[in-house]
């Protein structure tokens, strides 16, 4: 030991380490967990390496070997042996790494300790010994127990040479104990040490090169030479995974297995046949025959397959040879693939809909997937394509009908809304299918992820239906870990030498054998008394018999159960299996402490028979109980599942630690894995192939997306696709083949053809795959592993509640799938019910190396094993010598060769479940000892039926399939169908079975489903489950409460194989088969019809052709059986009853309804009635009887007045006389009369409600309503019904009845609550005639007016909506014109004519002038002054003098005709329009010239025809005036259509911000930033934002660069040039340019509003700041991750023009808040310069132009702040100056206000222009509205530019002015027309 060890080493501490940690272990699991961490340290392998190295060696005498043995290695070796420590599954790499510690190197260290304890063994005596020491059975019991486990954990040690001899010396101290000693200590000893010699068996074995020989059996036989498997075989191995060792086989098959040509090893039954003697053999037998049970048939599918997709034509031939049932799907795409921790990873594919469905709705495709079961959850799948076949699995994810919900949370992300649900079944075309790994592999996986990548190749998926990988590959993988350990138990008996007895002794438990250790039965006894077994002792029933509920038989396997470590217990049908089971666990568990028995795992095969046993045990005070499994159908065990119980359990501190860590990996895994899943989706774009090489070739990268010069990278438009895409396109074509590609790799790229370099560039596309499938595999590696670890975890929590149960239960695929937790479990008992239907190696499985004692209880004459393949089944001639469906219960009590081991095994022989009759068709068949209870004998008769069992025969045949049914692989028969429901209406009206009595079994899934439907459609009449007897007891005279119910819901339907271990009262049976070819099918083998005719307690009827089943013997006899007793026949005997002796032959369906309408005779049923009338009714149950209501008239007097009840005999009679007195007259109280009244009003009158209807006030409301008159109104609980009326707060009558609103106590309202207003809003709209329709909206704003514009001329019509500005006429031409006059402006242009006020010279067609002016459309003949009717000429049409039509004198004072129909002279109509304000008028009323135009936004108010309001649109009289109110009109329309839009881009800038604000960059984004070369950006702002968005590489700014286009384009729409003024400007001076206008038009500047371009400007320039910010904040976040020496240069020179403009532009329209704004935007560009000089500004004198620049700001600074000062409708700005000064002072590199911030300065400005209101206009000219209520009623001023706008009380501030002209035009003009 050196100096430095010296200073470590414990020395006189070293006892205290160990006895330390004993003591520790013992306390709770956190302190067990660090401890045994401790021993795995530095520290603790120290300590041991000092105990073996030195401490031991030191040992000379005896007194030193003990003292060593008690204070060190004794404490060190029971520390090790702590069940808790020894099967923990998160101390299992610590406790491994201690057991290599004690191995040593070449088991150096090991020799020393156990020469150690091999010369303590020697000295093992008195007196050296004491009593604390225990005896030497122990001392060798924890040596071998410490070498079992060294071996465990190094599986190297089995290869040392030193190895053998340890255990011999061993084997030699064991042997030399006492031979006497049978105790507890020596047999576990033993235990061990076979362990480890079977262990060093196996690798001595594979050492040698031994020669197989074929071992001769004892008795005579014939022995074929065997192709053994792998290098056994004389041909060498068949293909890749045929090996001699199981546990290189891979479970499913490989490629090369599939395309192999000779046939697979299959090992015999024979023992003596196999190539590995013992256990090894009948594990590795068991293996090979599971697996090629499974997939072995698969292979010859996939070959099959395959050869198709090669050759499609062969497909007629596959489908004759190939007899496996499979489903075939093309495959359309692998659309993604993704990684989940639930799912883990998935492929996701889309595939054709079976051409079954193609012609199916939705809702049957739905139920078409439902029924048909294909592609199931667990489904084994292949995936094929030529030359690869890949094995996969249904994933859970999956979305099959009914589980829609479920599986969408277990997608990424769900199905989102709108997005069509990936199912199999909602689209008509395609089914999506998830699928996962069978067995994830390298192979596999890089083979599925290339597919994905190459969607172009033709593929298929191959289903196995009915395969599921979840229920035989977990056995399989268990048998491999069993053929490793050699753990098993039971190994003598389970697998013997050829040599052995036949017969054999089975021993007790090991752990019965301690001393003393006896059972106690009191849990048993009927008296509660004790009662003592002793395993060492013979069984004695007799007497446990009478002190217990059990039977003699029962009680004997129950004491034989205990008596032997492995138990056989044999039950026949109804003799109590179950019970006896209950039995043996109850007694087993009342002893469990005295034998420290741990937890007993309780086996079932199925589900359903677990939760059967569970729930007995459950009932029986069983409460301890664990269900390990997730398929249980049980409510009362859901809160005994493993994984329920195991969430609430509280994790030590260990278990935290290391669970947050392996889950910490996993999710870095998991993130890493969908990294590169979203390079594998962008694999193929330029962006990938541009990356790729760069790093692999610069040479071709410059050639195709350019070169870095001098650092700097050239931003071109072109995308890298259109870059990539041009260099393609530019190679020259030439007809040569590529040249080899690692030639082309060195050549110039120019110099590349058009061939080679798209040849290159799939090359270059291979290789990133290839690269990116190599580190996807890597990561999936460690997926796989984190998964694993992070589980180890779970299953370490999961360990303690199973270690804490008394019952755990589990199926046997079940106990395989966990059976590396169950393994760690100190459990000594196994019990398996049901064991003679559970193959052997499920068994095998099953026992755990820790069991001691196993139960199997079942009946191997009831349903074998199921197997898939018929070749390998017993019931096959040829499959016998495999026999894999021969349970081991069967093969042990009924061996197959008189040479093998039979064990002893107990039969129950008392039935009570069958009466007699029926019991004898299996006793004289099977079972010949079977007896009989006394309480079957006393079984009733079946009501209804003559005879409790009969067999009905009849020769209609099976139905054929069809391939449309999912269905159609089963079998059914219709006429079966028709008769067995038919019977069983007939059973269920007797009113006597309830649902658990009736039991309908079929052999068919295909029958059964048809059964359930026609049973679904069926409705009987039934009791509920009130108990008639003990209601007549209590006295009650109730009758029954009867309903009608689903016919299918009064009884059981089952399949006969899933109703095995269940009974009924009564069991109908369809067999189903007729055929003339005589073929029964699955009933023709004697096991399953044991179980079909062993169900019926009562009796049992059965429908059947006897001709196709006479055939089989067993059939044979039990219909000779039945034909002798008359219990076989074409008819079947019905009974009624009532009338027993009336004969009831029932042949056809209609017969039942002929002779048993009612379930009883034909007869009548003639019972009297609970009333004392004759039952009309034919005959019919007891339960009818009493539903039957009597029809006959009723009998009953009124006493008061001696009328006769009117109702039937049946019902109840009324309470009072309700005869009508005709003709009589009744006064009431209230004074009103009734006519004709009742017999009971004239008795009672006071009883009378007045129904007369008056009218009253409702208290509280005061509403006036018509009620009847004894109706009292003012109580609180009347419901007022009239309309409520109150006015809402948005000016509308609320429409609800006042109930809903008002609550009213003592005649007032206490409260009032009104609901939303339901009204049409009805606002008027500011820029047409029209009103908001839509439903009320307070407080917010009308939607734009939707409705067509009315606005016409004569020469068109305008398109637009009405909130959406005109465009003005263009053409030259007005219509205004008479012979005297006419206008010569263009026709959008206010006319300048002078008006013709003469009386039109032409003529109406009656022949009379015409009564209107020169140059007006002439009336219609009816308004001729002559000819017109009385009704016209008494028309006032003069207004100042009111004068008739009639009256006026046309010639001097001609008329006006409006569209309207009214008429007016012109000097009431000039008066009306003001046309003194518009042209120059002499006295006499002749227009003689045009005054200037009128100012817009001036007080004039435009009228329309006086009487109606009408339009006056056809009167070119008025054209001047017209067209001027039209440009006002449009002019208004485009203010607030501009503003509009302006307000919605605003939003959407908002969001657009919101949504960069909120995205999350990671590094590869932020990565692609960072780039070689630098960055040079210049021109406008719209090119500037395109270079950033070309170099970011990916479209973080593409939604908000196309709203910037958007915007721009709205630019150009409210420019000056498209103002309605603008362009008839324009259109007036065109036409004065070529002399077609004599007036001007002038341009008043004040009706030019250029409010529109400012905001559009603003928009814009805000838009590209939003995207320059942003920009650079990512280069900030990246400079923080990444070495930046990326230099951006931007040119702003253009950004700072246009801000400059917007201010000057502002200014001049006095739009003060748009000018602070360009004030801020200068300001934040000038910070941006600033703060990034070095990059943005070139030349030596840069920083005096930034220094310039900074002035300049400052000027900008102070002239906003002036602004916000003065004008408060700029305050809101205030924020965003603030953060534009601090950019500007303090170098914040760039700072904007909040979005929330934002949204509010929004809500404002979209209030500014409503749709609806008046218009007003402040002192500077800008318009504004304000809302229909009218003037300003508070103080406010102009949002523009702050001017005061309105006073209180409605006044207007000086210099405002109401445009009563705009709010005309829209409500009064009616968007006048020209014609």
């Amino acid at each position: 030991m050196t100096a430095a060890q010296r200073a470590q080493s414990f020395g006189t501490r070293l006892p205290q380490f160990f006895q330390l940690g004993y003591t520790l272990v013992q306390g709770d699991v956190g302190t067990l967990q660090k401890t045994i961490t401790e021993f795995a340290t530095e520290q603790g392998v120290l300590a041991i390496r000092e105990l073996i190295d030195h401490q031991i060696p030191r040992c000379h005498n005896d007194s030193d070997y003990l003292v060593t043995w008690r204070t060190c290695v004794r404490p060190f070796f029971l520390t090790l042996t702590e069940p808790r420590v020894a099967r923990s599954a998160i101390l299992e790499m610590h406790i491994g790494t201690v057991y290599n510690v004690i191995l040593g190197y070449n088991a150096t260290r090991l020799q020393i300790l156990f020469k150690f304890l091999d010369s303590l063994a020697t000295k093992w005596i008195v007196p050296l010994i004491q009593g604390d020491d225990g005896s030497k059975s122990q001392l060798l019991e924890l040596c071998t127990a410490i070498l079992a486990k060294v071996i465990d954990c190094n599986t190297q040690a089995l290869v040392m040479d030193a190895i053998p001899s340890i255990v011999n010396k061993l084997q030699t101290c064991v042997g030399d104990l006492d031979s006497g000693d049978r105790s507890y200590w020596r047999l576990q000893a033993s235990k061990h040490l076979e362990y480890i010699q079977r262990r060093l068996a196996v690798v001595q074995g594979i050492a040698s090169e031994r020669q197989i020989v074929t071992q001769v059996p004892e008795y005579a036989t014939f022995i074929l030479r065997r192709d053994l498997p792998g290098s056994l075989s004389a041909q060498g191995p068949r293909h890749d995974n045929d090996s001699e060792d199981i546990t290189k086989i891979r479970i499913l098959p490989t490629m090369e297995e599939i395309m192999a040509t000779r046939s697979d090893y299959r090992p015999f039954s024979d023992p003596s046949q196999l190539h590995l003697p013992g256990i090894q053999g009948l594990i590795d037998r068991h293996f090979r025959l599971l697996r090629d049970d499974m997939v072995g048939q698969l292979k010859e599918c996939i070959r099959d397959q395959l050869q198709l997709l090669e050759d499609p034509g062969s497909e007629a031939v596959v489908k004759q040879q190939n007899g496996v049932r499979t489903y075939s799907y093309n495959i359309v795409d692998i659309v993604d693939v993704t990684c989940t921790r639930r799912c883990g990873l998935e492929f996701h594919l889309k595939i054709e809909q079976p051409l079954s469905t193609s012609l199916l709705t939705n809702e049957a495709r739905e139920d078409w997937w439902s029924l048909s079961k294909r592609l199931e959850i667990g489904a084994l799948v292949c995936l094929l394509e030529k030359g690869t076949a890949i094995f996969c699995v249904v994933s859970d994810s999956t979305i099959r009908p009914g589980l829609v919900h479920k599986a969408s949370k277990l997608q990424d992300g769900g199905p989102s809304e709108g997005k069509e649900k990936l199912t199999l079944f909602s689209n008509k075309s395609f089914a999506y299918v998830n699928l996962c790994l069978a067995e994830p592999n390298e192979t596999d996986l890089q083979i599925m992820l290339r597919a994905y990548q190459s969607n172009n190749t033709q593929r298929s998926l191959v289903e196995f239906p009915g395969v599921l990988l979840p229920s035989f590959k977990p056995t399989l993988v268990a048998l491999q870990q069993i053929y490793k350990k050699l753990d098993l138990p039971f190994t003598d008996l389970l697998a013997p030498t050829l040599d052995s007895p036949t017969e054999a002794i089975i021993p007790p438990p090991l752990y019965a054998t301690k001393p003393g250790f006896t059972f106690n039965l009191k849990c048993l006894m009927t008296d509660g008394s004790d009662l003592m077994y002793s395993p060492q002792d013979q069984p004695n029933p007799e007497e446990l018999r009478n002190r217990s509920s059990l039977d003699e038989g029962q009680a004997s396997a129950l004491l034989n159960a205990l008596h032997r470590s492995l138990a056989l217990i044999q039950g026949p049908p109804g003799t109590g299996k179950s019970y006896t089971g209950e039995a043996i666990i109850k007694v087993l568990l009342a002893n469990k402490e005295r034998a420290k028995l741990g937890p007993i795992i309780c086996v079932c095969y199925t589900n359903h028979a677990l939760d059967q046993l569970l729930e007995h045990l459950w009932r029986g005070d069983v409460k301890q109980i664990i269900r390990i499994g997730s398929r249980s159908k049980s409510t009362l065990l859901e809160n005994l599942n493993l994984h329920t119980v195991g969430k609430d359990i509280e994790r030590t501190k260990a278990e935290k630690s290391t669970g947050w860590q392996h889950s910490t990996k996993l999710t870095v895994v998991e993130g890493q894995m969908k990294v590169c899943l979203e390079r594998f989706r962008s694999i193929t774009s330029a962006k990938a192939i541009k990356d790729f090489i760069k790093e692999r070739s610069m040479q071709f990268h410059n050639a195709i997306f350019g070169m870095a010069e001098d650092g700097w990278t050239t931003v071109t438009r072109k995308d890298e696709q259109g870059q990539l895409n041009s260099w393609i396109s530019a190679g020259p074509l030439s007809e040569d083949p590529p040249r080899d590609i690692d030639e082309l790799k060195h050549q110039l790229p120019d110099t590349l053809s058009q061939k080679e370099r798209i040849f290159i560039g799939e090359a270059w596309i291979q290789e990133m795959i290839s690269d990116l499938v190599d580190d996807f595999v890597t990561l999936h590696d460690d997926y796989e592993d984190a998964k694993e670890k992070h589980g180890s975890v779970l299953r370490e929590v999961n360990l303690r509640v199973l270690q804490e149960a008394d019952i755990i239960g589990i199926t046997t695929t079940g106990l395989a799938r966990n059976l590396e937790l169950l393994r760690k479990l100190d459990t000594k008992i196994m019990l398996c019910e049901e064991a003679g239907e559970v193959l052997e190696s499920h068994i095998l499985t099953a026992l755990l190396p820790s069991v001691e004692h196993a139960i199997l209880i079942g009946d191997h004459l009831q349903l074998r094993p199921q197997v898939t393949n018929y070749e390998l089944s017993v019931a096959n001639p040829l499959g016998e010598q495999y026999s894999l469906d021969v349970s081991l219960f069967e093969r042990l009590v009924q061996p197959a060769r008189p040479t093998d081991l039979r064990l002893p095994f107990n039969m129950l022989e008392i039935q009570r479940r069958m009466h007699p009759s029926v019991a004898e068709l299996i006793r004289k068949t099977i079972y010949s000892s079977l007896k009989d209870s006394d309480n079957v004998k006393a079984y009733p008769e079946v009501v209804g039926m003559r005879k409790r069992l009969f067999w009905f025969d009849h020769d209609k045949p099976e139905a054929r399939s069809d391939l449309n049914n999912p269905t159609s692989t089963s079998r059914t028969n219709d006429f079966e169908v028709e008769m067995v429901c038919a019977f069983l209406s007939h059973l269920v009206r007797q009113g006597v079975y309830q649902r658990e009595d009736i039991a309908v079994l079929t052999p068919y899934l295909g029958q059964m489903h048809k059964l359930r439907k026609r049973l679904q459609s069926s409705f009987e009449i039934t009791v509920n489950d009130r108990d008639l007897e003990d209601l007549d007891k209590e006295g009650l005279t109730l009758g029954p409460e009867i309903h009608k119910q689903a016919l299918g819901k009064c009884l059981r339907l089952a399949t006969v194989d899933n109703f095995q271990g269940e009974e009924a009262s009564v069991v109908v049976i369809s067999l189903v088969r007729s055929n003339p070819e005589r073929q029964c099918g699955f009933l023709k083998t004697t096991n399953r019809i044991n179980v079909l005719l062993s169900r019926a307690k009562h009796g049992m009827y059965i429908f059947g052709n006897s001709n196709t089943y006479g055939e089989v013997g067993m059939w044979s006899e039990l219909i000779t059986m039945l034909k002798a007793n008359g219990n076989f026949g074409t008819s079947l005997p019905l009974q009624c009853p009532r009338h027993k002796n009336t004969s009831i032959e029932i042949c056809e369906l209609e017969d039942f309804v002929r002779l048993s309408p009612e379930a009883g005779c034909n007869l009548q049923c003639s019972q009297r009635l609970d009333c004392g009338h004759v039952c009309r009714s034919k005959c019919h149950s007891a339960l009818l009887h009493k539903a039957v209501k009597c029809l006959e008239p009723c009998q009953r007097l009124k006493k008061e007045c001696g009328h006769q009840c009117p109702k039937c005999c049946g019902e109840p009679c009324e309470d009072k006389c309700s005869k009508v007195l005709k003709r009589q007259k009744l006064v009431l109280p209230c004074g009103h009369t009734l006519t004709s009244p009742q017999c009971w009003q004239v008795q009672t009158p006071d009883e009378v409600k007045c129904s007369t209807l008056v009218e009253k006030t409702v208290p509280g409301c005061n509403h006036i309503v018509k009620a009847p008159c004894h109706e009292d109104i003012a109580i609180d609980g009347y419901s007022c019904h009239a309309l409520c009326q109150h006015l809402l707060p948005c000016g509308h009558p609320c429409r609800e009845e006042c109930k809903t609103c008002r609550i009213r106590s003592d005649g007032e309202v206490v409260k009032e609550d009104h609901q939303p207003c339901t009204s049409i809003c009805g606002r008027n709209y500011s820029t047409c005639k029209h009103s908001c329709s839509q439903r009320c909206h307070p407080k917010q704003a009308c939607i734009p007016c939707d409705r067509p514009c009315d606005v016409q001329c004569s020469h068109s019509k305008c398109a637009k909506t009405c909130s959406e500005p005109c465009v003005p006429c263009a053409m030259e031409t007005c219509s205004s014109a008479c012979p005297h006059s006419k206008c010569t402006m263009p026709c959008a242009a206010p006319c300048d004519w002078i008006p013709c006020s003469l009386r039109c010279a032409q003529c109406l067609p009656c022949g009379h002038q015409c009564p209107s002016l020169c140059g007006e459309p002439c009336p219609d003949s009816k308004y001729c002054q002559v000819c017109a009717s009385e009704k016209i000429k008494a028309t006032i049409v003069d207004m100042l003098e009111l004068r008739e039509y009639r009256e006026i004198d046309l010639d001097t004072e001609p008329c006006v005709f409006p569209d309207c129909g009214h008429v007016m002279t012109i000097s009431s109509m000039d008066g009306q329009l003001g046309m003194p304000d518009h042209y120059q008028i002499f006295d006499n009323g002749s227009i003689i010239g045009i005054k200037s135009s009128p100012k817009p936004l001036s007080e004039n108010i435009i009228k329309g025809c006086p009487h109606c309001r009408g339009s006056l649109r056809n009167i070119s009289r008025y054209g001047r005036i017209v067209r001027q109110a039209l440009l006002d009109e449009s002019t208004k329309r485009f203010i607030s259509w501009s503003h509009a839009q302006s307000v919605a881009f605003e939003r959407r800038l908002i969001e657009e911000q919101e949504s960069l604000d909120r995205s999350e960059t990671d590094k590869h984004s932020l990565a692609t930033i960072v780039k070689e070369g630098n960055l040079h950006i210049k021109g406008n702002p719209i090119d500037q934002l395109l270079a950033i968005h070309e170099w970011l590489g990916f479209d973080r700014y593409k939604p908000i660069i196309q709203l910037y286009y958007i915007m721009y384009e709205h630019f150009f729409r409210v420019r000056v040039d498209e103002q309605p003024y603008q362009r008839v400007y324009d259109l007036v001076q065109h036409a004065r340019r070529f002399g077609k206008a004599a007036d001007d038009f002038k341009l008043d500047e004040s009706k030019i509003q250029i409010q529109g371009q400012l905001l559009a400007s603003t928009l814009l320039f805000r838009c590209y700041l939003v995207v320059l910010g942003d920009f650079l904040k990512l280069r900030r976040e990246a400079k923080e991750h990444y070495t930046m020496s990326t230099r951006v240069h931007i040119d702003m020179t253009m950004a700072l023009e246009d801000c400059q403009e917007i201010i000057t532009m502002a200014q001049e329209k006095k739009y003060v808040r748009q000018e602070t704004e360009g004030h801020i935007f200068f300001i934040k560009l000038a910070a941006m310069i600033r703060q990034l000089q070095p990059s943005l500004w070139n030349g030596h004198d840069a920083s005096k132009e930034i220094d310039a620049l900074a002035i300049r700001a400052e000027m900008h600074i102070s002239a906003a702040e002036a602004l916000i000062t003065e004008y408060p409708s700029t305050s809101y700005l205030r924020a965003e100056l603030e953060g534009a000064k601090t950019m500007l002072h303090d170098g914040v590199f760039y700072t904007d206000v909040s979005v929330d911030e934002k949204h509010a300065v929004w809500q404002a400005m979209a209030q500014e222009l409503l749709g609806t209101g008046h218009w007003y206009t402040c002192a500077r000219g800008h318009p504004f509205t304000v809302a229909h209520c009218g003037l300003p009623m508070e103080e406010a001023k102009c949002p523009e530019c702050g001017a005061p706008v309105g006073g209180t009380e409605h006044v207007l501030a000086e210099g405002v002015r109401h445009d009563e002209v705009m709010d005309a035009l829209g409500a009064a003009t009616d968007g006048f027309s020209l014609i």
